[in-house]
């Protein structure tokens, strides 16, 4: 038989277009994601500071979700306005870009603010939380220029430059690897704790380089303004819109991470400093699974933004059934690779931790190690095929207009699977790090399942967006 004629190789060759625009996402989510992990890696020798900037990244994403309120629904709106309407475009642009400044000085103030306290509520272990504190003091104020970043970033996107982010991406992760590295093994006689502070500081100079980096493409590429003036008088409706979609969206968004926030308190509270290190692994390594299928999701809304304000449905449905059996069959891939290595991958990565009799008090060999990760990585498989699903469904019923739906449904599995069950196995049953990937699993799977059956029901159909603006 023919390649051509297998089902699944037709499916990606007649959304060609869609996995072109889906490759430089799917490269801007790595190099988006992999700036928090080079600093964990970089700190591997220093367990203490790795877990440190571990715990604070989890403290800092729960509330980067506020960034995504505008940057989201702009994104939906701008690939849903007919012919060029320029007026409309440069009021959401200006809208996005002002609110989204304003949200990311709260942020960051909000989160130095914490610093201090807050891991001692997380439970964190004793040793890690002057590491994790001052991680996060030191990093917040870049959250300012990760916000502005974050709606640039969604500007290009609706205007189809998916190549322009993923350059910001490069750029901001040359900067911080090389800061980064030059303040670890670059300069003598500095402190573990100044160790870090300096890759925290190296954080916040490429996140500035970033946005200055998307200032300069979305002037030059898109051309939109954006100024006071423009929203004069100011856009109500525009608003209303914007804040419409973004808020349920960002709501969604903010169920799963505090969500993962418990989740990591409860591990924390079942088991050993070397296990925590060893899932905060894992857990870096299986996010990069869920990038192809979180890259196709952000192209797909693109077309399907565009093919709803032309009223062709019919293609829609038709795009998102595609673009989910793509995302789960990559999922699948990247899932099997990371399993067949995760024996020796994690048992050498952890090897710091297994020397060290102070995180590793029952004395686990590298060979146990290396178990575990190969047994939480077979959850994983079927955790990323859920995950697949969830992704790219939830897209395609928000960018419909069925935002509320999404997040009904988030936070209900969020709460009964990833914190219910895990508490349950990980607290009462002893399952350690097992249970709370098991939990994470049923969260996924049970989630993607009832998108999928909402998008194929219909009732996205009726409804509008890009006509309710003024």
């Amino acid at each position: 038989m023919e390649a051509s004629r297998i089902p699944l190789i037709r499916v990606f060759k007649r959304n060609g277009a869609i996995v072109r625009m889906a490759v430089p996402v799917f490269l801007e989510l790595i190099l988006s994601v992999l700036m928090g992990y080079v600093n964990q890696f970089l700190l591997a020798s220093i367990p203490a500071a790795s877990n440190g900037v571990s715990q604070s990244n989890m403290i800092a994403n729960m509330f980067i979700v506020s960034f995504s309120v505008l940057s989201t629904s702009s994104l939906i709106l701008l690939t849903q306005i007919r012919g060029e309407h320029q007026l409309s475009k440069d009021r959401i642009y200006s809208l996005s870009f002002f609110l989204n400044l304003i949200i990311g000085i709260i942020v960051s103030a909000i989160l130095m603010g914490l610093s201090p306290f807050v891991f001692y509520w997380m439970g964190v272990d004793e040793e890690v939380i002057p590491y994790a504190s001052q991680y996060l003091l030191y990093s917040s104020p870049s959250l300012v220029f990760y916000a502005l970043t974050n709606v640039f970033g969604a500007f290009l996107r609706a205007n189809k430059r998916m190549v322009f982010p993923t350059l910001v991406a490069l750029s901001m992760n040359v900067v911080n690897a090389l800061i980064a590295a030059i303040f670890i093994y670059g300069v003598p006689g500095l402190s573990e704790m100044q160790k870090m502070i300096g890759v925290a500081i190296a954080t916040d100079i490429s996140r500035f380089i970033g946005l200055a980096v998307s200032v300069i493409f979305f002037y030059k590429t898109v051309k939109g303004h954006i100024g006071i003036k423009v929203l004069r008088p100011f856009p109500k409706a525009t608003l209303k819109s914007l804040l419409g979609i973004g808020l349920p969206t960002a709501g969604e968004t903010l169920s799963y991470n505090f969500s993962q926030l418990v989740l990591t308190v409860i591990v924390n509270l079942a088991v050993s400093v070397l296990a925590q290190n060893l899932r905060n692994y894992i857990v870096t390594f299986t996010s990069i699974i869920y990038l192809f299928a979180a890259g196709t999701a952000i192209a797909m809304q693109v077309v399907e933004g565009n093919l709803l304000g032309e009223g062709k449905k019919d293609e829609a449905f038709q795009l998102a059934k595609d673009v989910g059996t793509m995302a789960r069959t990559v999922s699948f891939v990247l899932s099997l690779i990371v399993t067949a290595i995760a024996f020796w991958v994690f048992a050498s990565l952890m090897g710091p931790a297994i020397a060290d009799e102070s995180l590793n008090p029952t004395g686990l060999t590298a060979t146990d190690v290396g178990l575990m990760a190969l047994y939480c990585m077979l959850i994983d498989i079927l955790l990323d095929q859920g995950r697949a699903t969830n992704l790219v469904y939830v897209k395609a019923l928000e960018t419909s207009g069925d935002v509320s739906f999404p997040v009904s449904v988030s936070i209900f599995t969020s709460w009964v699977f990833t914190v219910g069950v895990s508490a349950l196995l990980c607290l009462v049953f002893n399952f350690g790090i097992y249970g709370a990937f098991i939990g994470a699993m049923l969260d996924e799977c049970v989630r993607g399942l009832i998108f999928v059956i909402r998008w194929k029901k219909g009732g996205w159909r009726n409804r509008t967006l890009a006509d309710k603006l003024d």
